[in-house]
């Protein structure tokens, strides 16, 4: 058996390191099940059966063409996310459908142009002075703000904007994974001193933790609420200001599962993963 690993296009150089190494831990883990592991960047990719996978880097940078590739993916070469969720997640709209759904998630407006005036309109819908703005395609932090009530508009195109959410400097983001229907690990993530940006890349510190009862249950509740099961799903969440967890988001695309902070070390999802290909 084979899988295909959707990797970034080569001319995608930011977090390169990052990406090879999960590279490599993907081919480790799956060599004791038979699995060999090709990595194709996605912008060339071809569907080719027996077996095929996808957690794709840099898809933010070329919306248009991943979405193609997408619009394009026959019904008979299988993703461990389909096509079609992957297409629904790639842009964060999806938030208003968990909302739509009765799962709370952080407060967000979706705009043409992140000027001045939306920002002013966000700041009264939200009652709080400090925004983040990002693209509604977007990964990895790119081209997200922190906005201050005298710092100047970013006017980005195509932007979110949201409630700073104070909780995120010393609590942090929590992410709960689930991999074939069933919760996995839950990372806590907290931000390196003087910057709001969780990710690794970024300096920010990750620990193993033990979610809540009602992290768990927002967590399954945004799950239930995708057009379909998710194979493998990350929820990210963070504490409003009376402490009630709120989704900020939910992942079916990202390619980083943090399988090294897991107990098993991945060992479980290499198994889900192989038994899924015999499948078919």
């Amino acid at each position: 058996m084979h899988v295909t690993l959707l990797t970034p296009d080569s001319s995608y150089n930011q977090f390169r390191d990052v990406w090879e190494a999960r590279i490599a831990m993907y081919a480790q883990l799956l060599a004791p099940h038979g699995i060999t592991l090709e990595p194709v960047a996605w912008p060339n990719a071809r569907p080719v059966r027996p077996a095929w996978a996808q957690l794709a880097w840099g898809y933010h940078l070329q919306p248009a063409r991943w979405e193609t590739l997408l619009a394009a993916w026959p019904d008979d070469v299988p993703l461990l996310n389909a096509p079609g969720l992957l297409r629904w997640n790639s842009d964060k709209r999806y938030l208003d459908d968990l909302q739509a759904a009765g799962v709370p998630v952080v407060p967000t407006r979706f705009v043409g142009l992140a000027n001045d005036a939306e920002l002013a309109a966000a700041r009264a819908a939200f009652g709080a002075d400090e925004l983040v703005v990002k693209p509604r395609i977007s990964a990895s932090a790119s081209y997200t703000s922190r906005v201050g009530p005298a710092d100047p508009a970013p006017n980005l195109a195509d932007a979110m904007i949201q409630p700073f959410m104070p909780a995120v400097l010393d609590q942090g983001e929590l992410s709960i994974f689930f991999f074939a229907g069933a919760p996995a690990h839950a990372v806590r993530k907290v931000a390196a001193p003087g910057d709001f940006r969780v990710q690794r890349e970024y300096g920010g510190a990750f620990t193993l933790v033990e979610p809540s009862d009602e992290e768990m249950q927002l967590a399954r509740a945004a799950i239930a609420a995708s057009p379909e099961p998710p194979f493998y799903a990350r929820v990210d969440m963070v504490p409003d200001s009376d402490g009630r967890p709120r989704v900020m988001e939910l992942e079916l695309i990202e390619p980083d599962l943090y399988l090294d902070l897991a107990p098993d070390r991945g060992a479980g999802f290499a198994a889900l993963l192989a038994e899924r290909l015999r499948q078919g």
